[in-house]
């Protein structure tokens, strides 16, 4: 009865606010659920040989998912904890368990947790275990795939995008043909870790499952698309994914990292407010960085590129521009398997890239916070509030030492006034727009592209 009644109670706002939006145009998008507000705490414990553990918690407005989130992570420390090496000093670079729990909304009721637990020794990650749930937060109760695809060619597209992502990871290996096929089975797609975001529902898969020759802990993401996926989606589930309905759409994005303490920082906050962004790294700082480019691939953020130095393109070759893409690519596949599907050029001298043919989509912004400016988080939310529309794409720099603050304030701020927080990816292909190699884009509102209006 109670899930009956949480149906009737979205469908109800569903009409009023489609109502009020064809009556009124454009109207401002939802504030935060109540059901939907989480406080993430996390906890440092030091164990004798001088190894670390870091426990997430989340407190939300359901005890019964408090537990049980609970239960996986202290279960993940209890196993894990143990087998921690000796610290090699009493610096960063020493043993640690992280166990995290990532948190994600869609709809009215929904929300999406990835419990992970990432183990380091000098930094190099050397084993990740994951658990997902999936819960309707009003009554506690779990949403499990099959509450989520209603037919067999919603199954059919899960099995084809799980075997062609899996095996567009690390391009010059060859999944574990056995293991592959048994994920690809009914069962083995059925109990698939997901998560559901604002435009899509995302599969984590353990690299090491399907690529175990590499050595590697990464995941595999795979997403599946909402205006893809809805049709074969159960009713619920449409409901719950009809995120544009309810809210307006912006994408953050961080250029120039990673840096060691900002991007550490940021991605904690990140994780913190319950938000994915898209990062636009520098080639050649990946390499002393991997760690933390793994971090923002593996808790679900769009890893993008910013060129492979952040040189000024307007005094390079035509040779050297194309070869940035390539470079890029070279250091990005073996940290986190994919390369850059779209990229940022330093300084936002787009034109040289495309008369160069650079062969890369290219992402502008439409938002620019000036934090780069080493401006005050305040200066610069009381700049930006009344820019905001729907479709926006907002510049910061996660190596600045104000931007993390900022982007948790401006978070905050953009959740409580209507807007979900979309990738890059997410943005564009909320309107089905295809991102093309020598192209420049600006933001995404209803289509459009350009240089927004001033």
């Amino acid at each position: 009865m109670r899930r009956i009644l949480s149906l009737l109670t979205a469908c109800l706002l569903c009409v009023c606010f489609m109502t009020g939006a064809s009556a009124r145009g454009k109207e401002p998008g939802l504030p935060l659920q109540e059901c939907h507000k989480v406080t993430a705490t996390k906890k440092d414990t030091k164990q004798k040989n001088g190894s670390v553990i870091r426990l997430w918690t989340l407190d939300t407005c359901c005890d019964a998912v408090d537990a049980e989130l609970a239960a996986i992570t202290a279960g993940y420390v209890e196993r894990l904890g143990p087998t921690l090496q000796k610290a090699g000093n009493n610096t960063s670079k020493n043993s640690r368990l992280d166990v995290e729990v990532r948190y994600s909304r869609t709809g009215l009721t929904w929300m999406s947790f990835l419990c992970q637990a990432r183990m380091t020794y000098h930094r190099d990650l050397i084993g990740q275990e994951i658990t997902s749930r999936t819960y309707d937060m009003t009554t506690g109760e779990r949403v499990l795939l099959v509450d989520i695809i209603a037919d067999e060619a919603g199954w059919e597209m899960l099995r084809t995008a799980v075997d062609e992502t899996v095996r567009f990871y690390f391009p010059d290996a060859e999944p574990d043909e056995e293991a592959l096929a048994a994920l690809l089975t009914d069962e083995g797609l059925r109990g698939l870790d997901f998560t559901l975001h604002g435009l899509s529902m995302v599969i984590h898969i353990p690299t090491s499952s399907m690529y175990p020759q590499l050595g590697m802990h990464t995941l595999i993401e795979v997403p599946l698309y909402y205006p893809d996926l809805r049709p074969h989606m159960t009713e619920k589930a449409q409901i719950e994914t009809d995120n544009l309905t309810y809210y307006r759409t912006v994408a953050l994005t961080f250029d120039d990292g990673p840096e060691r303490t900002n991007t550490t920082v940021l991605l904690n906050n990140l994780l913190e407010v319950g938000e994915r962004a898209t990062f636009f790294v520098l080639g050649n700082r990946i390499g002393s960085y991997a760690d933390l480019v793994q971090r923002e691939h593996d808790e679900g953020h769009a890893v993008a590129s910013h060129n492979y130095t952040h040189g000024d393109v307007s005094k390079m070759s035509g040779s050297a521009i194309r070869s940035q893409r390539t470079r890029f690519d070279a250091a990005c596949i073996p940290v986190i398997g994919i390369t850059a599907r779209y990229a940022r050029v330093p300084y936002g001298l787009y034109n040289q890239m495309i008369d160069n043919n650079a062969g890369v989509a290219l992402i502008q912004w439409s938002v620019d916070t000036y934090d780069w400016k080493d401006r005050s988080t305040n200066t610069i939310m009381n700049n930006v509030r009344k820019q905001f529309t729907d479709g926006d794409i907002v510049l910061m720099h996660d190596i600045k030492d104000k931007t993390p603050t900022t982007a948790k304030t401006m978070i905050r701020w953009l959740q409580e006034n209507g807007y979900m927080i979309l990738t890059i990816d997410e943005l564009f292909r909320k309107d089905g727009v295809v991102l093309r190699e020598n192209v420049v884009y600006f933001r995404c509102d209803d289509g459009e592209t350009s240089i927004k209006p001033r």
